[in-house]
């Protein structure tokens, strides 16, 4: 069910539960339950509803999710009683867990944050397990081989979680990536917290950027050490079950130059040009093809583009537009060549299966 359609379930929902709240508040209905339920009738019906809306989101009260990840750990490094053997390190894990009203985005589906915490959870487990035997070996001195750099350092062998300290702000600075004929990528970065400093706010002409001289906007400074983590997620667009071209959108936006003659929409290839998008393939491409021929493809294209000096904003031309929506999707072909990753899912013997809280 699409989001629009969605949106009139929700509205429904708030207003019921408005309706609820405000019910309970007329006086005469506060008078009936307490004549049923005694004078804290009310009161204990809300810390009733309170209190069952928190077993419900059982997993998302704060510290649950400390509990969880540290539960697993704790477990497999120490409690685990069973040894694991060398033809099982392939072998998967299960976790059992749940979908909560609090994980559920405006769609009623799972939010795309909440995967990340319970998969924080799984991978708990599955690395506690593995390592649990080598740690603690190590950490018996067992340390035979090893770098000398290693060997001198302080400190006992441990499973690191996180690179962001506590209360450390930070930034994220999300972009578009790149387009094809079904997706459009959007790249997002976590960074220190006034680490980039930018030349201009576009939307926010009032804000005063960092003033560079030419010269120093062409270096290649390196923005990576500033980097926590890096995100790559993409969307679809829709019109109720039909896929829509990104491109068709952008256009109905003004963000695209004038489109040259002859021009389609993309993958802009004779070959390609009315063949279906496959699913399960980068959609740039009409039939099936592997991700090196879809890097050879883009930098084919980007071969054609010629190379022009930068010019000032309200130059920006098709070309400038164009190379860099091939430029991104150079990287954005690496992301929909993960989707091979749902091959690997095994149905053969496990490690185990454990809950999420216990």
């Amino acid at each position: 069910m699409s989001a629009a359609t969605r949106l009139t379930t929700m509205a429904g929902l708030i207003t019921s539960t408005a309706a609820i709240v405000g019910i309970s508040s007329i006086p005469s209905v506060r008078d009936f339950i307490s004549r049923y339920l005694g004078p804290s009738g009310t009161k204990n019906i809300w810390r009733l509803l309170a209190l069952a809306f928190a077993l419900l989101n059982l997993k998302n009260l704060p510290g649950l999710w400390h509990w969880r990840v540290l539960k697993g750990i704790i477990y497999q490094l120490q409690f685990q009683p069973t040894t694991q053997k060398p033809k099982h390190l392939f072998a998967p894990m299960i976790t059992s867990s749940f979908n909560t009203l609090y994980d559920c985005d405006y769609n009623f589906h799972k939010s795309n944050s909440t995967y990340f915490a319970d998969l924080d959870v799984a991978r708990a487990n599955l690395m506690g397990c593995i390592i649990r035997t080598g740690l603690a070996r190590l950490n018996r001195g067992d340390e035979e081989g090893l770098p000398k750099e290693t060997t001198a350092t302080k400190g006992r062998y441990a499973l690191a979680l996180g690179g962001i300290e506590p209360l450390q702000q930070f930034e994220i600075h999300t972009r578009i990536l790149a387009w094809d004929r079904k997706w459009i990528y959007c790249v997002s970065h976590v960074v220190k917290k006034g680490a980039i400093k930018p030349d201009s706010y576009a939307l926010q002409p009032w804000k005063k950027g960092r003033r560079r001289s030419a010269d120093m906007k062409s270096e290649d400074e390196d923005l990576t050490k500033y980097i926590f983590a890096t995100s790559v997620a993409r969307y679809v667009f829709k019109k109720g079950r039909l896929t829509i071209n990104p491109e068709i959108v952008l256009e109905r936006s003004h963000l695209l130059p004038s489109r040259p003659d002859g021009v389609g929409l993309p993958p802009r290839a004779e070959s390609a040009a009315t063949a279906p998008a496959a699913a399960e393939t980068p959609a740039m491409n009409g039939v099936a093809t592997s991700p090196a021929d879809v890097a050879a493809e883009v930098s084919s294209k980007l071969g054609q583009i010629p190379d022009q000096p930068a010019g000032q904003d309200d130059d920006w031309t098709w070309d400038d537009m164009e190379r860099e929506r091939l430029r991104g999707l150079k990287t954005a072909s690496h992301f929909d060549a993960l989707s091979a990753a749902h091959g690997e899912l095994r149905a053969g013997e496990v490690l185990g299966q454990y809950g999420d809280y216990w």
